[in-house]
């Protein structure tokens, strides 16, 4: 209906003599709220440039078409039906995961109605700071709770998580605290620290727990495919994008949590995608002109100094403060040194029982682990007892069982283990400084291994069996003890 746009600048000339309808049309561009005229078939005859702007969308996608068809939930058909105003009403754009408020009027010419006029604001930002603040306040009350209670103890859900040592303790119970809210979480700690584990137990007393979990590691996706794992893309969106388009992880997260691990290796284009995601819950698909509305928690992990990536450009400094809302920051495990035979005796449970043996650390043993560096950590440690489990001859674990490059990084890094005197070995040809106790011991060693090399006929395979010792510690005997290759060869 043409009345629509002739009610429009008649008021307009009415109310300020001398005004056109062209600088009419260019004042209510200038206005920051959004403005938009439908016709009594819903028909959209006119908007301004605050509308294109706050739903994101442009002019010719939906001048002279049906609101029916574009938001067929929108508040103004229902003006339109019964020619009543809608003031100060909140109302979601889901289409374009929007939040406004609007005022809706409806449009008379001499008595005729001809449509309505709706004028909103984006509140979309009020809205995020608002859950924000509520997500703050459940919180405190949480922390206030926790620290509340003079003898803390920690759920069941973590009761596989290995370790005595305060500090570790204490980030173990922020993640108690924190795993009930949905509050962004940032969990920083060295390679092999841990942090895995304590994404799960924080999803384990999650409200979340029960809908998906994605993961994703930034540092394994190529930069040209990131934003297309993350957000997901379109049919034909770009060369090779998949009939049907693809969903990105944080759709497929939709209702749960996304675990982003090494965010600290995402290229700074994709921080402030994530940044927007962060702050309104929105994403869109590569190809799409579309926002869509996601409720995901974030739990993102490094192992590098994000703050010193912010003072070096090299990471966005909103974004940290962002995922900097819940911070756990778990201690390495040169810092733990409780909590190593602890973890050492619990590996050794598990691998002794995966390769059916029955095994204890010795002495000397559990003084190497004990003083060990362990600069890869936990996962380290864990390797290290699987190693020496496989190549152990006897039931006890011996210094010799473990790798190399542990007995090696010892020296290398300022740590020295002293062995109990029954486990010291000396070097071949410098025997005239070991007790006469400890050559008496070697003697017998040596010359047992004589005997079941010379009753092996040289067969090196055949003399550790009858010895039963494993391979490694046999050649590390032979070596020691000075057996010509030339004599027993076989």
């Amino acid at each position: 209906m043409q009345c629509i746009p002739e009610v429009v600048v008649v008021a307009g000339e009415r109310a300020v003599q001398g005004v056109s309808p062209d600088m009419l049309m260019e004042a209510m561009d200038a206005v920051t709220d959004g403005v938009v005229i439908v016709d009594t078939d819903s028909r959209i005859v006119y908007l301004n440039e605050a509308y294109t702007h706050i739903l994101n969308v442009k002019k010719e996608k939906v001048l002279y078409r049906r609101m029916d068809e574009i938001e067929p939930g929108a508040v103004i058909l229902d003006t339109l039906m019964d020619h009543k105003p809608r003031l100060h009403q909140f109302v979601e754009v889901r289409t374009r995961g929007k939040k406004i408020l609007v005022n809706i009027t409806p449009i008379f010419k001499e008595g005729v109605f001809c449509g309505a006029i709706s004028v909103f604001k984006d509140i979309t930002e009020i809205t995020v700071v608002q859950r924000e603040l509520e997500k703050t306040q459940r919180l405190s009350h949480s922390i206030f709770k926790a620290l509340s209670t003079e003898k803390p103890s920690l759920p069941r859900e973590f009761s596989h998580i290995i370790g005595e040592d305060p500090a570790f303790l204490r980030c173990l119970k922020m993640a108690e605290i924190v795993a009930p809210t949905d509050a962004t979480v940032l969990i920083e700690g060295e390679s092999g620290a841990g942090k895995e584990v304590f994404v799960q137990a924080i999803r384990s007393l999650s409200g979340k727990r029960s809908y998906p979990f994605v993961s994703m590691n930034c540092s394994a996706i190529p930069e040209t495919l990131i934003e297309s794992e993350l957000f997901g893309y379109t049919s034909g969106s770009f060369t090779g994008a998949s009939r049907g388009g693809k969903a990105g992880k944080f759709e497929l997260a939709d209702g749960g949590t996304i675990f982003l691990d090494e965010i600290g290796e995402m290229p700074l284009f994709m921080q402030s995608k994530l940044l927007r995601v962060l702050q309104s819950g929105e994403i869109q698909k590569i190809g799409s002109d579309k926002v869509q509305k996601v409720d995901v928690r974030v739990i993102a992990a490094t192992n590098r100094n994000l703050k010193q990536m912010v003072e070096d450009g090299k990471f966005r400094e909103d974004l940290y403060f962002r995922l900097n809302t819940f911070k756990i920051v778990i201690p390495p495990l040169r810092r733990r040194r409780k909590d190593i035979l602890l973890l050492a005796n619990h590996f050794l449970d598990i691998f002794s029982e995966k390769y059916h043996k029955h095994l204890s650390f010795s002495p000397g043993t559990a003084a190497v682990l004990q003083k060990s560096p362990w600069s890869g950590n936990v996962r380290q440690l864990e390797s290290c007892v699987e190693y020496a489990v496989i190549v152990a001859g006897g039931s006890v674990i011996l210094p010799e069982d473990l790798p190399d490059e542990l007995l090696q990084g010892q020296s290398r890094d300022g740590y020295t283990a002293e062995l109990p005197e029954k486990e010291q070995r000396a070097p071949s040809g410098q025997e005239q400084n070991v007790s006469p106790l400890r050559m008496d011991i070697q003697q017998i060693e040596r010359e047992r291994m004589r005997e079941a090399l010379e009753k092996a006929q040289g067969n090196k395979t055949k003399a550790m069996e009858l010895l039963g010792i494993s391979r490694r510690t046999f050649y590390k005997k032979y070596k020691l003890y000075g057996f010509s290759n030339d004599l027993y060869t076989k």
